[in-house]
């Protein structure tokens, strides 16, 4: 045993020396410090009722996380489409819902409204166009939509109706769209870990050419997780509708959102959940965390009173700040190869 733990521990050594420069643990443990000692000291923080709060609002914007996770470990960096393609959907769904068409049916036409609109980005994306030119120029058409279809009025549908239990429903003391995020991000685990599409996914995002050297092309990969990616982001928007009975298209903006421009927002729980912006590696596990994460340092900052301002600059910080860890850390590795 102990000749064992001898041979195990140098290598052990060797492994963490390799994959994490003394920067980078420098770095991490400084920023770890600061959270602590702020969730120590923010009153009421370490209760129940406010970690139900953090999760809650970690669903949100990680439900939206775990679709982009798909686009991003696909090699096809980021959708900046992400809350007008929410905008556009609450705005379907609840128009639907004061039409009196009942949560099945206007459930169904929002998700339809989404599955073009992430196709079409997915198609213009496949046959060579630049992710980001491509989903802001979508993110400009569908906003314009939204904000023509609703005259730029909020939509507002009344009580009761068929979706208040995913809004404001709750099931054993959990609400149902915390509930929703985890089996959400169960489902997409599982999916990436178990499946074909999964592999192909982190194989295509990995290397591009031997994807296409072994008949997996980023076209219809492209298609289907821009689709995903739009899915998710009108659950989001139908469960956000279904808690206020009510729609506008700058529900989601930085207007309107606390801690920022949901977009950004979404972009740095995946971030900071430590996937590779160039494609091949990470997970929605990893995204599932960054949400957390994120939510915590929010909530933290909120009952230290900070407002808006100071919350948008702390997403920023964490967006710079795993960039540059997941830079050193690959170049550390690279280094040693």
């Amino acid at each position: 045993m102990n000749s064992f733990t001898e041979a195990y521990k140098p290598n052990f050594i060797q492994r963490l020396a390799r994959d994490h420069s003394p920067l980078v643990i420098l770095i991490v443990g400084i920023f770890m410090a600061v959270c602590i000692i702020g969730a120590a000291t923010a009153p009421n923080f370490l209760t129940l009722f406010n970690f139900k709060t953090i999760i809650r609002d970690a669903a949100i914007v990680g439900i939206m996380a775990i679709g982009l996770t798909f686009v991003t470990l696909s090699g096809n960096f980021f959708l900046l489409s992400m809350k007008e393609t929410a905008a556009l959907a609450i705005i379907a769904f609840a128009t639907c819902m004061a039409a009196g068409l009942g949560f099945p049916i206007s459930f169904l036409v929002t998700m339809a409204i989404a599955t073009l609109a992430g196709a079409i980005q997915g198609v213009l994306i496949g046959l060579g166009g630049n992710p980001i030119v491509v989903t802001l120029g979508a993110a400009g058409l569908f906003f314009g939509i939204g904000s023509w279809w609703s005259d730029n009025l909020v939509v507002s549908f009344r009580r009761p109706h068929g979706a208040e239990w995913l809004g404001s429903g709750s099931t054993f003391g959990l609400p149902n769209i915390t509930i929703a995020f985890v089996v959400i991000a169960i489902i997409a685990e599982l999916v990436l870990r178990k499946t074909s599409f999964g592999r192909q996914v982190y194989l295509i995002g990995a290397n591009r050419a031997a994807g296409k050297a072994t008949g997996h092309e980023n076209f219809s990969m492209a298609i289907k997780v821009c689709i995903i990616a739009s899915i998710c982001s009108a659950l989001v928007a139908v469960a956000f509708s279904a808690q206020v009975s009510s729609a506008h298209v700058n529900y989601f903006s930085s207007s309107f959102g606390s801690s920022g421009d949901m977009t950004i927002m979404v972009i740095a729980t995946v971030m900071v959940g430590g996937n590779s912006i160039m494609g091949g590696y990470g997970s929605s596990l990893r995204s599932s965390l960054g949400a957390v994460f994120i939510s915590t340092i929010d909530n933290m900052m909120v009952l230290h009173g900070f407002n808006s301002g100071p919350r948008v600059l702390a997403v920023g910080l964490m967006i710079v700040f795993s960039i540059m860890v997941f830079a050193l850390v690959r170049r550390g590795s690279r280094a040693e190869e």
